[in-house]
């Protein structure tokens, strides 16, 4: 078999591409400074007797006495060296540092996905910026959730799998699916597995649904059982783990308590389970990031109507610019947050042309799973909803922070935006229409945001319940709110600009003012503008 190597050229540019922006934006972790991540630093301690057994007694220790009265070290920090997965792993994260490792995993695997939908490369790169430079991604990482983080990452890979074998391309299919399964259980968070599952069921669904419309069920019996073969293989590397995790799930507060007989005995409290639930408002923070004022606290420059309240009042001036480092700007529904899951402005005015734009299957499953995501990321503000998959959703129970759930959007909304631009940049649909598509999803986006930059509050009074604490400085709190209002404006404008330009791009390609590849780069560029300058 000869290799083409002129064919891997692009393939090339686009992982150094991916590279050079990983080592620009980690470049303080490659010179060999440190991320301070909180729960990284909470599971140094936490592990640290089992890393000192290891060390000095080469063997795996799987209880420890340093947390409660003594507990399993299942997942705190437990090594399965007989599991060779973690060698392709490995090699995927191109031997990079954590948690850099992870955001080029992300572009990796998303442009490996793009490759399957054979999209351009230069698309594909476009695409897995998209993807991989999604905020949430890296206020997890700066949290330290990084197996989360890691999880995420390899969602596309997946998907690529399954769409390949569901295309007929068994052996190949089957085989990426069952490796892309085996790397995601060995990231270790189960919840955004489950999601995931969760998210591939949806779309197996609307397949199953297709194929019985176009009279070919006996290929989709095929393809699932292959892919039902190919889950069991990516399970077994894995299977120890799994099975360690659901001996423990039982006698931890995910399993059946002995001292209540309440109807959710058989998993986490209903209360505690949706307490991170994400305010139906706020799922605009899709497209405006501080919708509803960013992070818990977030700093605020001396222009701020903070701190010249404060040194107004009498504060002095060293104190005032100690306290507009932590400012509480957020004013939403959860009880805290490090940022918002920020889908990108111009992900979701080319999400929302790809409504009008795509036909089929691809368009109704990504639809759907998006807006399940939504629904189901607002827990107690949607109760009814979200009391039917608690109670009857097999193992849904398990889990807690349901705005978690919103990791299925962030990888559903730049898709169906890319399907768009590809099907823009293809030429087969009258350029006409795709004008038409093009103006109603400005209309709607953009109009969306030129709304809340000429009137933030129209929906709200930026009230927060971090207030409750400075309720005898009404000065300080009135001064707050405007910053929050400031914000919403500013974020608003940004977010216009850059849904503006992008029309622009596209309309200036249409019009050939334009060439096409000078309209992707230019695309990709803003792309990761509009995520590095949110």
């Amino acid at each position: 078999m000869q290799i083409n190597f002129k064919k891997l050229i692009p393939h090339g540019i686009a992982i150094s591409i991916f590279l050079l922006l990983t080592a620009v934006y980690f470049l303080p972790l490659l010179e060999g400074k440190g991320l301070s991540q909180h729960d990284i630093a909470q599971w140094t301690g936490m592990s640290k007797e089992l890393t000192d057994f290891r060390a000095k007694y080469h063997v795996e220790p799987l209880w420890t006495n340093a947390m409660f009265s003594g507990m399993p070290a299942y997942q705190i920090s437990t090594l399965y060296p007989a599991n060779l997965i973690q060698y392709v792993n490995d090699l995927l994260f191109f031997f990079l540092p954590s948690p850099a490792s992870y955001v080029f995993l992300a572009l990796l695997s998303f442009y490996i996905l793009m490759l399957v939908l054979k999209f351009d490369y230069r698309m594909g790169i476009a695409g897995a910026i998209a993807f991989a430079f999604s905020s949430y991604n890296f206020v997890i990482i700066a949290a330290g959730h990084n197996s989360k983080a890691h999880a995420i990452a390899l969602m596309p890979l997946v998907f690529a799998g399954i769409i390949l074998t569901m295309r007929g391309r068994f052996w190949f299919g089957g085989a990426m699916t069952a490796m892309a399964l085996a790397l995601q259980l060995y990231a270790n968070h189960l919840q955004i597995t489950y999601y995931l599952m969760i998210a591939i069921l949806v779309m197996v669904i609307a397949y199953f649904i297709d194929a019985i419309m176009k009279k070919e069920i006996g290929g989709f019996i095929k393809s699932a059982s292959v892919l039902a073969i190919a889950a069991v293989i990516g399970i077994l590397p894995n299977y120890t783990s799994l099975a360690a995790t659901y001996e423990y799930g039982k006698y931890s507060t995910r399993g059946p308590s002995e001292l209540t007989s309440k109807k959710e005995s058989s998993g986490l409290d209903k209360d505690y389970a949706f307490s991170y639930s994400y305010g139906i408002s706020e799922t605009f923070t899709l497209i405006i990031p501080r919708f509803h004022g960013g992070a818990s606290v977030s700093p605020l420059d001396e222009n701020s109507a903070t701190y010249k309240a404060l040194t107004s009042n009498g504060v002095p001036v060293q104190q005032a610019k100690s306290f507009i480092q932590a400012v509480p700007l957020y004013f939403g529904n959860m009880l805290s947050t490090s940022g918002p899951p920020y889908a990108g402005a111009i992900i979701c005015f080319l999400f929302v042309a790809g409504l009008m734009l795509i036909k089929g299957k691809e368009k109704w499953w990504l639809l759907v799973a998006t807006i399940l995501s939504f629904m189901l990321s607002w827990g107690e503000n949607f109760l009814s909803f979200n009391e039917l998959f608690f109670y009857h959703f097999p193992g849904y129970n398990k889990f807690r922070a349901v705005s978690m759930i919103l990791t299925i959007a962030q990888f559903t909304m730049p898709l169906l935006a890319l399907l768009a631009l590809k099907e823009i940049f293809d030429g087969k649909t009258n350029k006409n229409d795709i004008l038409k598509s093009l103006k109603m999803a400005l209309y709607i986006t953009g109009g969306f945001c030129l709304l809340f930059t000429l009137l933030p509050g129209m929906f709200n009074d930026f009230s927060s319940q971090a207030d409750e604490q400075l309720k005898q400085y009404d000065w300080l709190i009135t001064a707050i709110k405007q910053d929050r209002e400031s914000a919403v404006r500013m974020d608003a404008l940004r977010s216009l600009f850059f849904i503006a330009a992008t029309f622009g791009v596209l309309w200036f390609m249409l019009k050939d003012k334009i060439k096409a590849t000078v309209a992707i780069i230019t695309i990709a560029v803003l792309l990761l503008l509009t995520y590095i300058c949110r």
